[in-house]
């Protein structure tokens, strides 16, 4: 009786889900983009509420952009999730959603930095730069503003990890790419409680929304998983 030839179907699995590594160029395109399209958000934004720090149009322009800046990292973790799971595969070409993945998590990391030297412009909340990136530094809501902080600095390393794909290997790859889920999180958590708009019916139902989407795929590709690696021992029992 032979074997069933499980080899070469595994090695298509491994690869489908992108086993080329990202170029620099692709990261810092992608940063670019997201901090080209906030400048020009920043620049609408002073036409239309002024410049004076006084006023409330550095806040504005803040959350306008943490709001893009979520949005796009919930678009980078849930085609992460359709890449990794079956939803995904039977669609769309790897590939393509690999790519997408890429562009949304890098251009996000430019709307995050954006989102954080405008609050430094803010004369209101007066965020001077260590208060901005070093995690714990801020005087103010300090676990909520830090939470962001670690958000921003873990989305900066899931990025660059793809430049080192193949040197750190696929397995310490993948185990550091889960934090793409404490990162997520951590952004809900700091635009939940720590937004000035959160009170809002139409801001909630978004949060509630965009958290589901995303607990709705990260259960379905564990429940898969789990039961594919429950059948291979009974495929080699029978073949």
């Amino acid at each position: 009786m032979t074997e069933r030839p499980a080899g070469p179907t595994r090695e298509r699995v491994v690869q489908s889900d992108g086993g080329q590594e990202a170029s620099p160029a692709s990261i810092v395109l992608g940063a670019l983009v997201g901090l080209g399209l906030a400048a020009a958000g920043f620049v609408i934004g002073v036409g239309a509420t002024g410049l004076a720090g006084e006023t409330n149009s550095f806040w504005y322009l803040s959350r306008s952009s943490g709001f893009v800046a979520y949005l796009l990292l919930w678009g980078s973790v849930v085609w992460g999730l359709l890449l990794s799971s079956k939803i995904g595969q039977g669609t769309l070409r790897p590939p393509a959603l690999l790519d997408a993945h890429q562009f949304l998590s890098n251009t996000a990391l430019g709307f995050a930095f954006f989102h954080c030297w405008v609050l430094m412009c803010d004369h209101y909340l007066s965020f001077p730069l260590q208060a901005v990136l070093l995690p714990f530094a801020s005087s103010y809501e300090t676990l909520l503003v830090a939470a962001g902080q670690l958000a921003l600095w873990l989305s900066l390393l899931l990025s660059v990890s793809f430049l080192v794909r193949k040197r750190i290997g696929q397995r310490v790859w993948r185990s550091l790419h889960y934090s793409s889920f404490l990162t997520f999180f951590f952004v809900l958590a700091h635009a939940v409680w720590l937004g000035s708009d959160s009170s809002r019916p139409a801001v909630q139902l978004f949060y509630l929304a965009t958290a589901g989407v995303v607990l709705f795929l990260t259960c379905y590709r564990i429940l898969t998983s789990h039961k594919a690696l429950s059948a291979a021992p009974k495929e080699r029992t029978t073949a």
